[in-house]
């Protein structure tokens, strides 16, 4: 029989064809299964005849599906739209994505040569008026005044306060003149003047911090100059070598600390910017001293200068720390030889690490160590190819009390070889930290550091550490100074702007930031009468650009739908992405948001195992490292949306080139099947022109939004021209591009004097008027031309009939919307617009356009199942109700064709009740079809369900599942679905979430302290509190005001601002100690990065076609199933009597428990990941020992002379205590 139906197919295929394709069953049905080769079982089974019950509920489903494809397009009138797309003359055209990244590259390219530009005018300008300014003493110390970010008044208060003893100087500080600015987030600023930050252990009445911010106040020419030609520019800054930092505009200083009684450690020379510049790239093993002559305070003072080093690493640094005694082990042990990155995530690992050391003990082997560290550079220095690039920084720390013996061997045959008898010559620095007062062999450990090109410290208090670990950074920089001619621009990692908070921010997107910084040179030293024959750096120029300038130059409009584009570092990092989310769950930035690898963003159907990616992931990774431009096409990705709740299996295109003189690679990615089409229209602007219709025509009325982050029309400066919403933006050009005089210029367009010389540098770039203003060119026409085609449909509603308006208000149906590629959205109310008590409505909720869920979700169903099909939801169970009652959200996608393409235009849809549509659905099902074969959905007997194509439930008999997943209440029908092929369940990973630690809180019994633990205590206190007054003691001894290099903290170093450190520690008063002995704090929730697993499930309609009965699966209740036609809706019928197991299937995201390691180990495998190296790196110079010093140990002998004084202070200061 199989036979004749396959000569019937030969002979009438040509009249059969189109009807098959309707009727894909009746071969089937006619000729039955076909014969399975070789006798084996079938893959997939049809069976003949349908059985009673499968039809009843296949009428059931029909009936439901019908009712809703007549409301949906009645109420959507989807066809006239799509009619008007092709009256109008909609072209479709194919996207080449290789030149739609050259186009994007060059756009962003422009705007980051922009900022680079700018920051080398402040360099140039600063080297000129440093070398040739004559600064008198005199004048500067009883007349000069300056805009202080801190102690200048504005309207009466000032950001801080002085102290008593220094009040007599607050005639320095002018007063400033303020006014909120919409281009720099509302904060009241003076576009005027540049204004100055000190940190407080740095004093600006010392001479060279006097002469620095005196000499640099020239550079407030420049900061104008660069605001008026290039009104996108954010912070303007120069950060100088002595602390102090220059910022334009002027502002008062916005700080983070919770106490203002805590010292401001903000040191610009901790930041990013500054030290990436200054020391480029790195490779550093620190070596911590464990033996038994590091108690004590040594301990402590050891553990607090390795996280002040660490403070001072970046993402392109790479480093491990081992701790030595008579033995060398790692303090992480799992991290072993291995250098890993300095991501703050890392940091963080080996700070607490360091915190919970055990006790030294034994006895110092420090050749060993140093056997130890330079084995590990020298892998790196060979597998890096160090010897031919020369661009490799590599360091020994030493942190120690003291050496014992001779290490000259170690360093001739690693560091002073010639190549023979295996020695080498790798040129590693050596900086060494003597720790304590009393220290012996401190001509050793200088010898150390001075012949091997480092620093030698000699670190006594803890408020010496954060001045003495800075200074590595001039000698690392030493070899960029000498070379005198490059200034190469460095781009740090994202990070976020220092005024913003993400928990009170009302920003839609994090307000993520990077900076380019460009060195500036102290050329003094190349004076003949110059008596400080010193190379060093004068400080680092820099600007700051905002992530999302960036992502509005990548015309997401043309990369479309389920397009997007991204931003990847040297180092694999995210800055722009879809899927990067800095906020965490708790409302803080992730600790590590500015180290998330390209391999956790995007989700490759290779990648079947947490934190294993295949290598066609590595392979892109590896191509947008190494600067490469490039294209990987038809790559299958589970792509995910919704909040992580949605995937389908996807198939995307990669297109990627570097930007040019950055770090970074820009890639695009669009959808292999209906990404490579658009709809392209023509001038729409003079075409309505010359037929006398104003544009402004098409934007009648209050119930349209454009997209909030894509850029239309705007003014170069927002201060003056503050608009309520875009929507009102919007109508201010639409009206004047209906003058004469319009015109459509670009944000970057050159200006004349860009084209006398393209290899000089341009600082007197032609400014900007107030009025400036810059324009998208194709998305405008794009915009104004959906407007003209969806403009008709949305008047007012009129119903054409009766019928019309009975079904429309049989489901409640209230509103339709339309929402089309260029971003417009629009909607209309059904029956007037109700008042809600939020004064919020659909529009306020989905400005997104292409963005939307039910949008990504319409263009989805397109391709994957009927092509007039609508897609149904409701809100997640976890998501915040939009109305009073629960709404269901149809939409429908319209792909336009012309020339035999089609393209995605628009999504229309419609919102309508949820109780209606629960109450038609059971009213409908509960008629017997089948003469009581089966039970009706309003018996006991069954529970009846509509679940749509990603197993969530839309109607359930109880309606407390509305939102939830099938698979909490039936997990065994949906792992029955699962192995029938009917979902396939899909894992996806996140590499970002946060999961709450669990404080452990002793229990009652531990109230009751033992007397002996009281004892302790207090005597702990007692320690502290003489320390403490030690401390102040000498700090006066030493003349505070004129130690320009000392830190006025007592405890850790923390840079304000960075919104993840901990504040800095106040001063406490006599008696905190003593209660705190008594009250314990409730500790705040303490949430830890964690990797997650989320199952989730997607539809495969296919397996649908053959399924004609009862589906049984052992230990599974029975249950049917069908397809609701024209929808991506499932109806379920389960036989709740039978027994089942149990089983409970989850959406929600588990963590992952099961890598054989813990954290951090499991993630050792990434610091191998390729990385490409800074370039432009300047690591050796052949007169560097002839400009630099290696310091030297003259602070030792002023301490051994306070000793007595010190002592006698102690005593007279213990006494007086005993006394209270």
């Amino acid at each position: 029989m199989f036979g004749t139906c396959e000569k019937l197919m030969t002979h009438f295929a040509v009249i059969l064809t189109a009807f098959l394709a309707a009727q894909p069953l009746l071969l089937l049905l006619i000729c039955g299964p076909p014969a399975t080769p070789h006798g084996g079982p079938a893959s997939t089974t049809f069976l003949v005849h349908a059985s009673a019950a499968d039809e009843a509920v296949g009428k059931w489903a029909s009936q439901f599906g019908d009712e809703l494809f007549l409301l949906a397009q009645k109420i959507t009138k989807s066809q006239q739209i799509k009619e008007k797309y092709k009256g109008y003359n909609a072209r479709v055209e194919l996207k080449n994505g290789s030149e739609l990244i050259k186009s994007i590259t060059a756009n962003v390219g422009k705007m980051l040569a922009r900022k680079m530009d700018a920051v080398r005018c402040i360099q140039e300008k600063a080297e000129s008026v440093n070398e040739n300014f004559e600064f008198n003493q005199t004048y500067a110390e009883t007349n000069f005044t300056y805009y202080s970010s801190k102690y200048s008044a504005f309207n009466g208060n000032s950001s801080e306060q002085l102290e008593p003893n220094e009040e007599e100087y607050a005639y320095m500080y002018r007063d400033m003149m303020l006014n909120p600015d919409t281009h720099f987030y509302n904060i009241s600023v003076d576009t005027e003047h540049s204004s100055v930050h000190v940190p407080s252990n740095v004093w600006d009445r010392a001479p060279h911090v006097l002469k620095t911010i005196q000499w640099s106040e020239q550079l407030d020419e420049v900061f104008r100059q660069n605001y008026q030609s290039d009104p996108a520019l954010s912070w303007q800054y120069f950060g100088s070598d002595t602390g102090i930092l220059r910022h334009y505009p002027a502002a008062q200083w916005t700080d983070s600390r919770a106490n203002k009684l805590d010292a401001d450690t903000y040191d610009c020379r901790k930041r990013s910017w500054y030290i990436e510049t200054a020391t480029c790239s790195k490779d550093i093993v620190i070596l911590l001293d464990h033996s038994g002559s590091m108690t004590g305070h040594r301990h402590h003072v050891a553990k607090f200068t390795i996280r002040s080093i660490l403070d001072t690493f970046s993402n392109n640094d790479f480093f491990t720390i081992f701790r030595y005694s008579s033995e060398v082990q790692g303090i992480i042990p799992c991290f072993k030889d291995a250098l890993v990155q300095a991501t703050p995530e890392n940091i963080d690992v080996f700070n607490s690490a360091i915190a919970e050391l055990e006790d030294p003990e034994g006895y110092a082997n420090l050749t060993l160590a140093y056997e130890h560290a330079f084995q590990i550079l020298r892998n790196y220095y060979i597998n890096r190819r160090c010897n031919e690039t020369s661009t490799c920084n590599q360091a020994i720390m030493l942190v120690t009390d003291g050496v014992a013996g001779n290490t000259t061997d170690v360093f001739e045959k690693y560091n002073w070889g010639d190549g023979e008898n295996g020695t080498s010559r790798m040129n590693v620095r050596i900086f060494t930290y003597l720790l304590g007062k009393e220290v012996t062999k401190v001509r050793e450990i200088q010898w150390m550091a001075c012949l091997n090109r480092g620093y030698y410290s000699h670190v006594q208090t803890l408020d010496e550490v954060h001045e003495e670990v800075l200074k590595y950074v001039d000698v690392i920089a030493t070899p960029l100074v000498l070379q005198n001619e490059q200034h190469p621009p460095t781009w740090t990692h994202a990070f976020t702007d220092k005024t913003y908070d993400p928990m009170n921010s009302t920003e839609r997107r994090p307000r993520l930031m990077i900076a380019v910084g460009v060195p500036a040179f102290d050329r003094s030293y190349l004076h003949e009468n110059s008596t400080r024959k010193r190379a060093r750096l004068l400080g680092v120029a820099g600007t700051d650009l905002p992530v999302e300038d960036i992502d509005k130059l990548t015309l997401p409009y043309k990369l479309g739908v389920n397009g997007y584009s991204f931003v990847v570092s040297n180092n694999g990092y995210m800055l722009l992405h879809p899927d990067l989310r800095p906020i965490g769950s708790n409302g803080k930035m992730n600790p590590n948001y500015n180290s998330i690898d390209f391999t956790e963003v995007e989700h490759l159907f290779e990648d079947q195992n947490p934190r294993e990616p295949g290598q066609s992931i590595l392979n892109l990774r590896s191509a947008m490292v190494h600067h490469e431009a490039n294209e990987f096409r038809d790559i299958p990705v589970k792509f995910h949306y919704d909040k992580m709740r949605r995937v389908s299996e996807e198939k995307q295109d990669y297109f990627f080139a570097p930007l040019p003189n950055t770090p970074f690679t820009l890639g695009i990615v669009m959808p292999s099947e209906y990404g490579k089409t658009w709809i392209k229209v023509g001038d729409e602007v003079d075409k309505n022109k010359h037929m006398k219709v104003n544009i402004s025509e098409f934007f009648i009325g209050e119930n349209w939004k454009v997209h909030p982050d894509w850029v239309y029309c705007k003014y170069h400066y927002l201060e003056g021209h503050e608009f309520k919403t875009p929507e009102a933006e919007l109508r201010e050009f639409l009206e004047k591009m209906m003058k004469p005089d319009w015109k459509w210029p670009e944000q970057y367009a050159e200006d004349e004097s860009d084209w006398d010389d393209k290899d000089d540098l341009n600082c007197g770039r032609k400014t900007l008027g107030d009025d400036a203003y810059y324009c998208n060119k194709e998305l405008v026409h794009l915009l104004i031309f959906d407007a003209k085609v969806t403009n008709f449909s949305y008047g007012e509603w009129k119903f054409q009939n009766d019928q019309e308006r009975q079904l429309i208000e049989r489901f409640g149906a209230t509103l339709r919307f339309v929402a089309t590629m260029s971003g417009l959205t629009r909607w209309q109310f059904i029956f007037g617009e109700v008042e809600v008590d939020t004064d919020r409505e659909f529009g306020d909720y989905h400005t997104t356009a292409i963005d939307e869920t039910w949008y990504k979700s319409a263009i989805l169903q397109h391709h994957q199942e009927n092509t007039e099909s609508f897609v149904y939801s409701v809100k997640h169970y976890n998501d915040p109700l939009e109305d009073s009652d629960l709404k269901v959200t149809a939409s429908h996608a319209i792909f336009p064709r012309d020339g035999g393409k089609e393209a995605p235009a628009c999504v229309v849809g419609f919102q309508f009740s949820h109780a209606r549509m629960w109450e038609r659905f059971f009213n409908i099902t509960a008629v017997d079809n089948c003469n009581n074969c089966l039970p009706i959905c309003t018996d006991d007997d069954v529970d009846c369900s509509v679940i749509d194509n990603n197993a969530y439930i839309v109607v359930g008999q109880n309606i407390n599942t509305t939102g939830k997943f099938f698979g909490e209440f039936h997990g065994d029908v949906m792992a029955a679905m699962v192995q029938k092929g009917i979902f396939k369940s899909i894992e996806v990973y996140d590499y970002q979430g946060l999961c709450k630690v669990e404080p452990t809180t002793p229990s009652d019994a531990h109230s009751l302290l033992h007397p002996l633990q009281v004892l302790g205590l207090a005597w702990k206190w007692l320690i502290a509190q003489l320390f403490w007054h030690y401390q102040r003691v000498q700090w006066w001894a030493d003349g505070a005001p004129f130690m320009e290099y000392l830190d006025n903290i007592e405890d850790e170093y923390v840079a304000v601002g960075d919104s993840n450190s901990p504040s800095a520690a106040k001063p406490k008063e006599d008696g905190d100690d003593g209660e705190a002995i008594f009250q314990e704090p409730e500790p705040e929730p303490i949430y830890k990065p964690c990797d997650m697993r989320s199952t989730l499930y997607a539809l495969q309609p296919s397996a649908l076609m053959g399924i004609n009965d009862y589906i049984e699966v052992p230990s599974t209740r029975p249950f049917l199933v069908k397809k609701i036609p024209n929808t991506n809706l499932v109806l379920m019928v389960v036989n709740v009597l039978m027994p089942s197991r149990s089983v409970r299937l989850t959406t929600e995201p588990q963590r992952i428990t099961d890598y054989e390691e813990e954290f951090p180990c499991y993630k050792l495998n990434m610091s191998f990941y390729e990385r490409r190296r800074i370039e432009e790196c300047y690591t050796r110079h052949d007169d560097e020992e002839l400009f630099t010093y290696c310091g030297n140990a003259s602070r030792l002998a002023l301490t051994l002379q306070l000793l007595p004084l010190t002592t006698l202070l102690m005593f007279y200061l213990t006494r007086c205590f005993m006394r209270v």
